[in-house]
């Protein structure tokens, strides 16, 4: 017969489990965070590739949490220190670089739009991209009509 379901039978001697017995859910897999990237002020606004070398990145080394610029860590002096191999590190640079979670991503905020690379901060970099400071008239007339 169409549209009938036959119910499944149980085998004979076999008692159907108490409900208490089953998990409501299933335990699905747990995430947790290993890495955070730290943008500097205006940074969606730049189209230019080069931009991504003012972005920090806040990762879990296992130990604690670190501050990372191409394979360099921050000090608790703002100083740029080679990272060391977790099964090498000593206890100096235990002390200087290795934050907590929120310590670290605390810094890096505050840190981010002060780097510099290469002699230039990330404002500076875009004034150089768009040709002037943000907000500013690129035309050297004050009329913008004169200019076009």
């Amino acid at each position: 017969m169409m549209g009938v379901r036959r119910r499944a039978r149980r085998p004979v001697g076999i008692a159907a489990e108490p409900a208490e017995a089953l998990p409501e859910e299933l335990p699905g897999p747990t995430y947790r965070t290993s890495a955070y990237t730290v943008f500097p002020t205006g940074y969606d606004g730049v189209d230019d590739p080069a931009r991504s070398r003012w972005c920090l990145t806040v990762a879990d080394a296992g130990d604690g949490w670190v501050i990372r610029r191409q394979g360099e860590c921050l000090d608790i002096f703002n100083k740029w220190q080679r990272e060391q191999a977790l099964d090498s590190r000593d206890a100096e640079f235990q002390r200087t670089c290795v934050y907590n979670e929120h310590a670290a991503l605390l810094r890096a905020r505050r840190m981010v739009d002060r780097l510099d690379v290469g002699g230039v901060t990330f404002e500076e970099f875009v004034w150089r991209v768009t040709a002037g400071p943000p907000g500013a008239n690129a035309c050297p007339r004050e009329d913008a009509a004169d200019c076009g």
